[in-house]
């Protein structure tokens, strides 16, 4: 991943949902030109950020046994802007999920519990992972830039 969108995982249960936060800082370079004349998060990449989000929870709930394709972004609502010095909580819940397919909602709120965005459904394909080393290497990557131990993910409630 290049463009990590998102600073830690705060939570996650396996199978139902994840979260994350986001601080958004004036040092990252796409907030030096400002947006609308504002230096603010653009909604795109606040998008991009639960997508991420919601991504890894594709992976860990499939024993990152499956790599993870966004394909459809559907009834994203953008509701307030992002200025440098705020930081985005983004909670990702799994709808659906099956061999081939899985399907999230998402919503980000700012420090003060507002809504700021909300997509209806993320939609991704899914694509088998068979080689061990490969497994491996996902869940390696999830640790490092989720800064979360896999020990610590919790499995859905029966």
């Amino acid at each position: 991943m290049r463009f990590l969108l998102y600073d830690r995982v705060l939570d996650a249960v396996k199978g139902r949902s994840i979260v994350a936060v986001k601080h958004v800082a004036l040092t990252e370079d796409h907030l030096a030109e400002g947006y609308a004349g504002r230096p603010a998060l653009a909604g795109s990449l606040l998008i991009e950020s639960m997508a991420q989000v919601a991504g890894w929870l594709v992976h860990l709930s499939t024993d990152f046994r499956v790599s993870a394709f966004l394909c459809i972004v559907d009834d994203a609502e953008l509701i307030a802007e992002l200025p440098p010095g705020r930081s985005v909580r983004i909670e990702a819940h799994l709808l659906s999920l099956s061999k081939r397919w899985a399907q999230l909602r998402c919503v980000a709120a700012d420090e003060e519990g507002r809504t700021v965005a909300r997509v209806a459904r993320l939609n991704y394909v899914l694509r088998d992972i068979e080689d061990p080393a490969e497994i491996a290497n996902e869940e390696n990557r999830f640790r490092y830039y989720s800064g979360w131990p896999l020990e610590r993910i919790r499995a859905v409630p029966s």
